[in-house]
């Protein structure tokens, strides 16, 4: 077999086209193809046996960025949760605590590592709330899966004492909240694992794409063997097993190597993005005047938010739906609820988990000689997550808009608003 394959001119084309640039630009790309012809070949698309590997250049800078010893570029953020689990040594019959207020992947990456998902109230904040996190704990837990979601930082610093007190992992989900920071530290270095997804509807994108962060060495060796079939990289791949938990069968989440070179240019600009939404989100929150029946959503760290949404809580559903409803720039899940169209993001819409639904007829992992007392599980379990997300209206910030349409956009909801209540 050959050690790599080489790619026409027409085929690598094929993969810029994706990226729908300009035909000049398209043109600049090809005569660059065409000269690299009369050079030494460049290697293979793979991150292996490749001293010009893209993944492994990725994620070495975002290991300086992020100040972190070991990183992880994987397929998905969805693949980076599962990985982790598996790094945690979770499996049959432990349980995770996550938050009611998630994009289902959370839940769903906790049933894939065999595992059973512990729905937890959030509070104001739209995160974990450390009260009800430790009634939920049970001598089945094994770990936190804090999600700092909308760009929110959770508070992990009683988090992480409750974890300390319990000895439990915790897992954050920084899908959505690349960049941000809670306390000066970067989001997804904080806990024992961090993951992060690199889609395109993140604070930056690789096309499809994920991260695992981490500091425990042990920890990245079990992961890199999950998202790469078992295929060993150790410091010694080919050495007998250092410890017991070392060896076993995984699965493919290796990221390809353009994707990786898009992250590269694409981790150029975080910074960049998170600094300009977070500016107009702190605008907002200075020039709009909401009415006595509405308040800002509470951030645990302002200075470290992202700032792509600003969210403002109403005192009733009806109230939201009504500012919804008024087309003045603000979204939410208040008026769709209402009208029946289902969001994965909460809770109450996750049939297969509420109904314990399997991929096979045996019912894995919620019925399972490992798992001590069964979950219950109903539409009406957070009943106060289930409140305070009725009562949202959201408002979407992006890096193009700036000063000028944040004191527009202040103005006209201010007078909206107050006109509506």
């Amino acid at each position: 077999m050959r050690k790599y394959v080489k790619y026409s001119t027409d085929e690598l084309m094929e993969c810029v086209d994706v990226f729908n640039v300009s035909a000049e630009t398209q043109q600049k790309i090809r005569s660059l193809l065409e000269s690299e012809k009369k050079a030494p070949d460049a290697g293979n698309f793979f991150k292996y046996y490749n001293d010009k590997s893209k993944v492994v250049k990725f994620e070495e800078t975002i290991k300086n960025k992020m100040g972190i010893e070991h990183v992880l570029a994987v397929n998905s953020g969805t693949s980076a949760l599962i990985a982790a689990m598996v790094a945690a040594g979770i499996g049959p019959g432990d349980e995770v605590i996550i938050p009611a207020y998630t994009f289902f992947a959370s839940a769903s990456a906790v049933v894939v590592a065999r595992a059973i998902p512990v729905i937890t109230e959030v509070d104001e904040t739209l995160t974990l709330d450390p009260a009800a996190i430790e009634k939920n704990i049970t001598k089945k837990t094994k770990a936190i899966l804090p999600v700092h979601m909308l760009g929110l930082p959770s508070k992990m610093d009683e988090i992480r004492a409750i974890a300390a007190k319990y000895k439990l992992k915790v897992i954050e989900d920084t899908a959505q909240a690349f960049g941000g920071k809670y306390k000066g530290k970067y989001l997804g270095t904080i806990g024992d694992i961090g993951c992060v997804s690199l889609d395109a509807y993140k604070v930056i994108g690789t096309g499809e794409g994920g991260l695992v962060m981490t500091n425990d060495e042990w920890a990245y060796t079990r992961a890199q063997s999950w998202h790469d079939a078992a295929a060993c990289w150790r410091p010694d791949r080919y050495a007998k097993e250092r410890k017991t938990g070392e060896l076993f069968c995984g699965e493919n989440y290796r990221m390809p190597e353009l994707c990786a070179a898009v992250g590269i240019a694409q981790l150029k600009k975080l910074d960049w993005i998170n600094d300009c939404t977070r500016s107009v989100w702190k605008q907002l929150r200075a020039e709009i005047k909401l009415p006595s029946c509405a308040k800002f959503v509470e951030a645990n760290d302002e200075d470290g938010v992202c700032g792509y949404t600003l969210g403002i809580l109403f005192e009733t559903t009806e109230q939201a739906v009504k500012a919804i409803e008024a087309k003045i720039g603000l979204g939410g899940l208040a008026a769709k609820d209402t009208k029946g169209v289902r969001d994965w993001h909460v809770y109450w819409n996750w049939e297969h988990i509420l109904e314990q639904k399997s991929a096979t007829s045996e019912g894995c992992p919620f019925k399972c000689q490992h798992v001590g007392k069964a979950q219950k599980y109903s539409v009406d379990m957070c009943p106060k997550t289930k409140d305070i997300m009725r009562r949202l209206a959201t408002i979407g910030i992006s890096p193009a808009q700036d000063e000028e349409w944040a004191s527009e956009m202040a103005s006209k909801i201010t007078k909206e608003l107050n006109k509506l209540f």
